[in-house]
């Protein structure tokens, strides 16, 4: 009786030293996350999708506040959208931006993208990311360009195609497919994440042609809810 009163204790004691460990563990966040992500956002005629693969590092030395990078291969449509004059040097007065309508827009980026992401706790996390540099395909669509030469049609209705390559020059000078995301994400478990918040997807086509001024750029900045699953499997 007296041995098994022992064991007993014994076990209770390895119990009481080892289970605190293993929670400890569990909240602990990782120095590093990886995960595979797909995403889905519909605003007002148009949507977007996007799957991408990101990494983070935790900063000092609590690791709440996190540093990252990743691949984001993203789509944006809609019908009868309005772009707009995109170079900078004409965007920036209203009495040089010509619009130029795209008939079916549907446009595709590979890009890689920038990550910052915050713990609030083990369960909830806030983020921002963007892409940085890639580039742009989709299909080619008929378009209709209003001038601010003459405020009417343009003689000609040229194709037009989305830009080749996606470039975040900051503003204006941003060239191409550029998407990002401000979100706040719930952790499921260890390995499962959802995520939801503002998805901004600013899309560009090339004309066939270069139309007043020279220019054959054109931007549309949409802005719509988006939701994603994550799923870390290194975890």
């Amino acid at each position: 009786m007296k041995n098994h009163n022992q064991k007993t204790i014994l076990i209770l004691a390895i119990c009481l030293l080892v289970f605190p460990k293993l929670k400890s563990q569990d909240n602990e966040i990782p120095k590093t996350i990886q995960a595979f992500d797909l995403a889905v956002g519909v605003g007002d005629g148009i949507y977007s999708g996007a799957l991408s693969w990101n990494r983070t590092h935790g900063l000092l030395k609590s690791k709440k506040l996190r540093l990252g990078y990743g691949v984001r291969f993203s789509g944006f449509g809609g019908n009868n959208l309005n772009y707009t004059t995109a170079p900078a040097k004409l965007a920036s007065d209203d009495a040089t931006v010509d619009t130029l309508t795209v008939n079916s827009p549907l446009s595709m980026g590979l890009s890689a993208s920038i990550h910052i992401e915050y713990f609030i706790t083990t369960k909830f996390r806030v983020g921002f990311n963007i892409d940085a540099i890639g580039v742009g395909f989709g299909s080619e669509s008929n378009t209709t360009f209003i001038s601010s030469d003459n405020t009417g049609q343009f003689p000609i209705t040229p194709k037009a195609k989305p830009t080749s390559l996606n470039a975040l020059l900051i503003g204006d000078n941003d060239i191409g497919q550029l998407k990002s995301e401000f979100y706040i994400a719930y952790a499921v478990s260890r390995k499962l994440l959802l995520r939801g918040g503002l998805d901004m997807t600013f899309s560009e086509y090339t004309t066939s042609v270069e139309l007043t001024r020279g220019n054959d750029r054109f931007r549309n900045k949409a802005m719509m809810g988006f939701i994603a699953i994550s799923f870390n499997p290194f975890n």
